[in-house]
């Protein structure tokens, strides 16, 4: 009995209670906290943020998750907390244990860091995002790789390739359109019906025609059409209400085909991802993953086998025998032979297709939105149309492709200017060293979202302190200074308009169509601007005239007639549905 006693008063002796065990013991937590201390978001001195953020790991990201997941879209959500914290400048907490994103709201020093400032370049946000893409320019900083593939494709946007090429090709698409159109507006019955696949199929024909012409056999446009025409009114279920949708079957695309569809889907949730480079990598474990990648590879290189072909015998006319060109005359000059089976050429092909599909169709889905629900817009352009392009109107034929394609359209380039400024998403860049923005200290790799849907562009400019602009900001001239009383969230094509005499008309010689009459970042600014973008006004040009001419199209029930969108490598439409009439 007294040895327990002894050993318990050992026990509780004092030396015990101050050994390193102890000690250790107690110290944990106190880790522990100064670690969740030093791991919480660290904002940037002097740039607004939201300081519930910084007070968990998770920063900003919750809130947006919550909200992203049901509207789709990332750039509503920066909108509304760069109109909370009423700053044009404002950073927010979304990757843990990261810098914080920069939100940048100000057309003029975004224009300025676009095109004057070398510290800033692509984005590994965007990048990291893209890698599924491979050796496509996109994913390059503005350095050697960057500029060797846009070299490669430079000859593809010159006037001749897209009159003598491209051009026709849009042009007959707009037909098949207008044919799809037709067929599904006789079987509807006066109901409304998608035509959200039409318009994607339409434009993906167009990138397939542009990169491969006549080599390519394999279009989904033309599949939709046989499936419709073949379509008995028995085979098409009505509804008993007017306003009920009807809805039509979708015709089997080949797989490259679904690789093109695909890829903008992997490229937008892989950007989205927490840890894209992993999330990639994971993926590319996955047969799915590497179905989607081989179908592109064989599909481009059976394309550029045959493009060689071509190329050798003189004949040169697609996109991808233009680049073979170029690559030859380039490999002469530099001395070495030409490597007509690098991965570039597949890489670029595939990038271009993609883009140009996913990013045109999705335009032309707006602007049908727009027409229809402004239907005092849609009847101006319709006789504008009529009015210029005369001959065609008194002849009673359709416009040819050289006649829209030269017509002197102001009124026509405001509505898509002005549809491109409503629904442009973020343009993003990347500090490559420690630098400053509007005074603010911004450090090396920090991400910089130049705002497209917040104040200055869909709302009156916040006051900025012109002595904290950069040096190169403060002496450029910039052009854009519209009205910003008038509301800036409605749909005005007028914006774009300078008139010529005191008349109320848009006619050419009434107005001039100015593209810099207000902020437009939605093709980029600088040498990063986004190369294809005189092919896609080309196309939505060409196309939505050709529409406009032979439909009128009437508003759609409440329920099918959202603007919301998704957001990804464009703003897209989630719904586009018409209600058509032949004219």
């Amino acid at each position: 009995m007294s040895l327990s006693f002894e050993r318990v008063a050992s026990a509780l002796d004092g030396d015990w209670i101050t050994s390193p065990v102890l000690v250790a013991l107690a110290a944990v937590p106190f880790a522990l906290y100064c670690l969740y201390q030093w791991l919480l978001p660290k904002p940037i001195p002097g740039i607004a943020y939201n300081p519930e953020a910084t007070r968990t790991l998770f920063g900003d990201a919750p809130a947006m998750i919550k909200e992203v997941s049901v509207t789709g879209e990332f750039r509503v959500w920066c909108a509304k907390e760069m109109k909370k914290m009423n700053s044009p400048i404002c950073q927010i907490f979304i990757r843990p244990f990261s810098q914080p994103w920069i939100l940048l709201a100000d057309y003029r020093e975004a224009r300025d860091i676009l095109t004057r400032r070398k510290e800033f370049d692509k984005s590994s946000f965007l990048s990291d995002g893209m890698a599924c893409m491979g050796a496509f320019h996109g994913i390059y900083m503005t350095g050697d790789k960057f500029k060797s593939n846009r070299q490669l494709i430079q000859d593809l946007m010159t006037t001749s390739f897209l009159d003598k090429h491209v051009g026709p090709a849009v042009h007959n698409k707009g037909l098949e359109l207008i044919r799809l159109f037709e067929m599904k507006m006789d079987l509807a019955k006066g109901r409304p019906f998608s035509v959200k696949k039409d318009f994607e199929y339409a434009s993906l024909d167009v990138m397939l025609e542009f990169a491969f012409g006549k080599n390519w056999v394999h279009t989904a446009m033309g599949q939709q059409l046989e499936l419709v025409r073949n379509l008995a009114p028995s085979d098409v279920e009505l509804d008993a209400s007017v306003d009920q949708p009807v809805t039509f079957p979708l015709a089997t695309i080949v797989d490259f085909l679904h690789s093109v569809y695909e890829a903008p889907e992997i490229v937008e949730k892989t950007i989205n991802a927490l840890m894209p480079k992993l999330q990639t990598w994971w993926w590319s474990k996955q047969s799915w993953y590497t179905k989607i990648f081989d179908d592109k590879e064989r599909a481009m290189k059976e394309q550029i086998a045959i493009g060689l072909k071509n190329f050798q015998a003189g004949h040169v006319e697609t996109g991808v025998e233009h680049m073979l060109m170029r690559e030859a005359a380039r490999a002469e000059k530099e001395g070495r032979q030409p490597e007509f089976d690098s991965q570039v050429f597949r890489d670029e092909l595939f990038g271009d297709i993609v883009g140009g599909h996913h990013t045109t169709s999705g335009a032309m889905m707006w602007l049908t939105k727009y027409l229809t629900d402004l239907p005092h817009i849609q009847t101006k352009l319709r006789a504008v149309l009529y009015d210029t392009l005369s001959a065609a109107r008194s002849e009673n034929r359709l416009f040819t492709f050289q006649e829209i394609r030269y017509a002197k359209l102001p009124y026509l380039d405001a509505v898509i200017e002005e549809m491109l400024r409503i629904n442009a998403v973020p343009v993003t860049r990347e500090a490559l060293c420690d630098t400053t923005i509007l005074g603010c200290p911004i450090k090396k790799g920090t991400q910089v979202f130049l705002m497209s849907n917040g104040p200055g562009f869909l709302g009156p400019s916040l006051t900025v302190d012109d002595s904290k602009r950069s040096e190169t900001s403060r002496a450029a001239k910039l052009n854009a200074g519209w009205d910003e009383t008038r509301d800036l969230s409605l749909f005005e094509p007028e914006r774009w308009l300078v008139r010529r005499n005191k008349g109320e008309g848009v006619l050419a010689e009434d107005v001039d169509f100015d593209a810099g009459a207000g902020p437009q970042l939605v093709f980029g600014l600088g040498p990063r601007g986004c190369w294809g973008r005189r092919l896609a006004h080309m196309e939505m040009r060409t196309i939505m005239a050709m529409l406009v001419w032979n439909f009128q199209f009437s508003k759609c029930p409440p329920p099918i007639s959202s603007h919301a969108g998704l957001e990804g490598i464009a703003r897209v439409p989630q719904q586009c549905y018409v209600r058509i009439t032949a004219i």
